[in-house]
């Protein structure tokens, strides 16, 4: 059951990265060796953004070694969670649990609150992933009382999100539904729309868990009226995608691939390749519930050849 709750994760935030800055003014004229730390995680910071994950990877290394070379202590934890962070996205979970463990132990000997707290609630989400749920409940923890002690409301917010839909997970209801009504509470009185969202719609997922559908569809529709007000299409695809998986009977099959098709739709308009993906793998399996083999068959291709094309792009094959 644990495995659903990550279809929440790509909707969560990027902790904020440096500005950006055009490559041009980053790309060293000399050696990486003649490079200090900072100005190699700067560069590697360009290629993130970017996403261009081998030279990410390879500027983060070498100024880690820098860090580590000039025993930086804050130089290094700030790269390891970044290294995590890029793993985490290829979904090299593993290497990105050992990068935090060590952040994170580097962040409780210093006074950086606020980046102890980031550590440990890329560490709750990243355990939550490899089902170490004690650890991953311990981390997020410990990361909502430090953001709450550097009031740092954004911190906070999401990890009330994480903490709530692990507590689900684990058969704690009525704790992890409170701490995801608090987490939408919260930022619908900061107005901060993009957290009310995903907090809404992780109670919409935390109902579908346990098995409340039309609690879960009032949530995903309230989600869905804001993306709509909001006229934010990501956002609109990826609950239209959500209201296309709930199981309501054969009846309301054509209704679910009308809503899949416009989740499509916004995909494409959008060059989102993942849901792009989802919403063929959807429609596939709606089209074969239907009957039609044809139609399921080609949405099934399509997704095949988008999924394919996206893990050769996040392992770095381009």
């Amino acid at each position: 059951m644990i495995g659903f709750w990550f279809l929440l994760l790509w909707l969560l935030p990027t902790p904020p990265q440096a500005l950006a800055i055009p490559p041009a003014q980053v790309t060293p004229t000399a050696s990486p060796n003649q490079l200090s730390g900072h100005e190699l995680l700067r560069i590697g910071e360009v290629h993130d953004q970017q996403e261009h994950w081998p030279e990410t990877l390879t500027y983060y290394q070498l100024a880690l070694s820098k860090f580590r070379e000039k025993k930086q202590n804050q130089g290094i934890a700030t790269t390891l969670v970044k290294i995590a962070r890029v793993h985490e996205r290829q979904g090299k979970l593993q290497e990105a649990h050992t990068s935090l463990q060590e952040a994170e132990q580097i962040f409780a000997q210093a006074s950086d609150r606020s980046a102890h707290a980031e550590a440990l609630l890329a560490m709750g989400r990243v355990a939550a992933q490899l089902g170490q749920r004690d650890e991953s409940r311990d981390a997020l923890t410990r990361a909502a009382a430090l953001f709450t002690r550097v009031r740092n409301a954004r911190g906070w917010n999401e990890t009330m999100v994480q903490l709530g839909l692990l507590q689900v997970v684990e058969g704690s209801a009525e704790a992890g539904l409170r701490s995801l009504q608090q987490a939408a509470e919260e930022a619908r009185t900061r107005r901060h729309v993009d957290q009310q969202f995903t907090a809404t719609v992780a109670l919409g997922d935390a109902h579908w868990l346990l098995g409340h559908i039309e609690d879960a569809r009032t949530n995903y529709l309230d989600a869905l009226t804001l993306a709509q007000t909001e006229h934010h299409l990501p956002f609109e695809g990826m609950l239209h995608l959500r209201l296309a998986r709930l199981d309501r009977g054969k009846d309301s099959l054509t209704h679910r691939v009308a809503l899949g098709k416009r989740a499509l739709q916004i995909a494409q308009a959008i060059h989102d390749a993942a849901g792009e993906a989802d919403a063929w793998s959807l429609l596939a399996d709606l089209h074969r519930q239907l009957g039609q083999q044809t139609e399921a068959e080609e949405a099934e291709m399509r997704a095949l050849a988008i999924y394919r094309s996206r893990e050769l792009f996040v392992h770095g094959v381009r």
